[in-house]
């Protein structure tokens, strides 16, 4: 009885010591000049930017990045600071607004009842750095009249950029993609929709 107990109690350490292993959190970041208040003023065309869909593999808590081709690491340590969609909605939404000041830009869904002229849909596909530094954004996005649900813009995103091979690098880089996005997301607002 007393081998047991003291098996029990070495186990119950040992899985103690194993979880209380520490996090590292990390999160996307806006890299356009930052003064977004997130509020409606005196704009006359509202797009909104409807809630971000990422492949399976990228939809957790913890990061991910590519061993090869068709292998991934999931990181049980390194974990985004909150949910990975809404990062990187909130990131675009930052991006565009100092973009496109002239425009009011909303995070889908909000609570006030308002009605946006064009929505933004991005799908993300893959989305993750490599041991070589390399990171990769592939995906689709679109712009949709919403009163005709009909697609006035859309396009596929296939971007790399090489930057460094630790977590803060991948992020950093990541970031700068998504302001690459938000440009290109930008241009095509200033060229489809007149205000």
């Amino acid at each position: 009885m007393k081998k047991i107990y003291i098996a029990i109690v070495l186990i119950s350490i040992w899985i103690l010591t194993g979880c209380s292993t520490k996090s590292s959190f990390y999160q996307l970041h806006p890299k356009t000049a930052h003064s977004y208040e997130g509020k409606i003023g005196k704009k006359g065309i509202i797009i909104g930017i409807g809630e971000v869909e990422v492949a399976d593999y990228l939809d957790k808590l913890e990061m991910v990045t590519r061993l090869s081709t068709g292998r991934v690491n999931v990181h049980d340590d390194k974990r985004w600071a909150g949910s990975f969609t809404d990062n990187i909605q909130s990131v675009l939404l930052s991006d565009i607004s100092q973009l496109l000041p002239r425009y009011t830009f909303l995070a889908y869904p909000w609570e006030e009842p308002i009605s946006d002229q064009y929505r933004i849909y991005v799908t993300i596909d893959r989305f993750d750095g490599s041991a070589n530094g390399v990171v990769t954004l592939h995906g689709r996005w679109s712009i949709v009249v919403q009163q005709e649900n009909q697609v006035l813009f859309g396009e596929s995103i296939h971007y790399t950029q090489r930057g460094g091979t630790t977590l803060d690098q991948i992020v950093d880089t990541q970031s700068r993609l998504l302001e690459k996005l938000s440009r290109r997301i930008a241009s095509r607002v200033r060229a489809r929709i007149v205000k």
